[in-house]
């Protein structure tokens, strides 16, 4: 296998990562927030505090699951290591649990910013559902390669 291979089994691996993380995202939220009832955006367990286990969670399922099949297939000789180190734990349990905490943080604070810009108590329930279908793809599609990269190293 290729470097160009290699390449190319992170970005399925992405894909599928993001498109896994979306159907998390939404059954937490159909759980949390229930079906078609606004959302209130302050509080425990409302939209911003959730905020902060969907980052974790999503984090650390982009880093754990694809990292533990990426290791499988290196010690089978089915897929190279990557030329290089990486900033990031060599551990995987480790570097899951630095990328959720920094995604839970970073998450939190942006959401939360955006959401006192807002200004709101309560949002309507179909367009929290897709910004949180959004956030949940779009973090799968940024940690999913890094922390997978990583685990090639």
């Amino acid at each position: 296998m290729s470097h160009n291979d290699t390449q190319a089994y992170i970005r399925r691996e992405t894909r599928l990562s993001v498109l896994i993380n979306m159907v998390f995202s939404l059954v937490f939220f159909l759980l949390v927030f229930g079906i078609g009832h606004p959302v209130p955006v302050w509080g425990m367990g409302h939209l911003a505090f959730d905020t902060l286990p969907q980052s974790a969670a999503i984090a650390a399922m982009s880093t754990l699951v694809p990292g533990f099949i990426a290791r499988s297939k290196t010690r089978r000789g089915l897929l190279p290591r990557l030329a290089g180190s990486s900033r990031l734990p060599r551990n995987i349990w480790l570097r899951a649990l630095v990328v959720a905490a920094l995604s839970a943080l970073l998450g939190g604070a942006l959401a939360g910013g955006a959401l006192l810009a807002l200004g709101a108590s309560t949002l309507p329930w179909w367009p929290v559902l897709a910004a949180k279908l959004a956030y949940g793809a779009g973090l799968a599609g940024l940690v999913t390669p890094i922390t997978l990269a990583a685990a090639l190293r």
